[in-house]
């Protein structure tokens, strides 16, 4: 996976998903450095290959840990 250098808020990435124009290997990918090298791992540490269905995968991994660290006063 080639990684983005420029990044983009929740808004625009969804609405380039609502178009058509990208599908979730762009979302993670536009989101930030930090989910570029977290999804990198996460496929490696899986041994799952990089693709849109693996990055859908991985928005939902990321939700959970938000939602435990909610439940936990964490954010």
């Amino acid at each position: 996976m080639e990684k983005a250098k420029e990044f983009y808020d929740e808004e625009y990435r969804i609405e380039k998903m609502r178009r058509g124009e990208w599908g979730w290997l762009e979302y993670v990918n536009y989101h930030s450095e930090e989910w570029q090298e977290e999804y990198i791992r996460y496929c490696q540490d899986n041994g799952i290959a990089v693709n849109d269905e693996s990055a859908a995968e991985f928005v939902n991994f990321k939700g959970d840990q938000l939602d435990r660290a909610m439940e936990r006063g964490d954010a």
